[in-house]
């Protein structure tokens, strides 16, 4: 813009002098009166030419500057139009990546969810399947006998499949045990010697110490009576190195004892007099010592012994 004023005033300045060599060239050639008056004749126009003149590049300037501010505002239209896609472009990557964000944490949720219900089924086999359980499945055993036989069905089938996991029958006994209590019902077709000894064969066969603990759980808390039941649990009390499933299964034979005086009394003084034999048992002491704290309340020792008839 400069540049443009210097040459603007370089024309100028030029044509000026023009017309001063003219007007002296001409005023010459005139008489001395009229050269006065011609003088100031042409200092006038030239005045008024000048002016003229300087209008015209001031005018020209201003167009220039005119010229060059919308140059300059249309460039920075352009650039706030790139600045506000720009900005609209990054808002919209914003909102992806936060939806993004949002499902990688949800799958990250649903994942540990997923590790806690396997880490809880390895911890408690047993009673793994409360996590899988749908909503009102207790009301929904109460009042619909069609499913409630169904469900148990089903759950006595797993626990005596041998081709299932230990994990997996456990499970399924538990389930059945408990649907067993919802429906206030101690004993019945699907729960029943066959179940119960199905998870005794686990606990004696499992090389996993807790799989073996926790099925030896399960029976002790049977509220199935059975001869057969309480014999294994016997053999569990002199036998078994474990010191705790020991007191388990002594705590199931004694559970055995006061359930069957409801069913078989012939069966209570039965295990009455085998509770006897254990607690003055001499040949374990391990075993005797067991029984011994059980049956430790002298109440309970005179009972025992009015049932075996001793």
């Amino acid at each position: 813009m400069s540049k443009t004023k210097s040459n603007i005033a370089i024309g100028v300045a030029a044509v000026a002098l023009a017309l001063s060599v003219y007007n002296q060239a001409l005023t010459h050639s005139l008489p001395q009166g009229e050269q006065a008056v011609s003088q100031q004749q042409n200092a006038a126009r030239h005045a008024s030419r000048a002016e003229a003149l300087k209008s015209s590049a001031v005018d020209q300037n201003s167009r220039d500057l005119d010229s060059m501010e919308k140059s300059a505002l249309l460039e920075r239209i352009e650039y706030l139009e790139e600045r506000i896609l720009e900005v609209e472009n990054r808002a919209f990557s914003t909102t992806s990546s936060a939806d993004s964000m949002e499902q990688t944490i949800l799958a990250v949720l649903e994942e540990k969810e997923r590790k806690d219900k396997e880490q809880n089924r390895e911890d408690n086999p047993v009673y793994g399947f409360y996590d899988d359980l749908p909503k009102g499945y207790d009301l929904k055993l109460k009042t619909d006998p069609e499913f409630a036989m169904k469900v148990s069905q089903d759950l006595r089938s797993k626990v005596l499949d041998e081709s299932l996991s230990p994990t997996e029958r456990l499970s399924a006994m538990g389930q059945l045990q408990m649907n067993m209590y919802i429906l206030n019902r101690t004993q019945g077709e699907m729960f029943d010697y066959e179940t119960v000894d199905a998870v005794l064969e686990i606990s004696r066969n499992s090389q996993d110490e807790k799989l073996k603990v926790q099925a030896l759980e399960v029976v002790a808390h049977s509220p199935v009576v059975d001869t057969r039941i309480a014999k294994s649990l016997q053999d569990i009390i002199e036998k078994e190195p474990n010191k705790y499933m020991k007191t388990m299964a002594a705590e199931g034979l004694i559970g055995q004892y006061y359930q069957s005086g409801e069913t078989s009394p012939e069966l209570k003084q039965q295990l009455a007099s085998d509770i006897l034999d254990l607690y003055n048992n001499s040949n374990s002491s391990e075993a005797q010592l067991v029984m011994q704290r059980l049956v430790r309340d002298d109440e309970l020792l005179e009972q025992i012994r009015r049932d075996a008839g001793r």
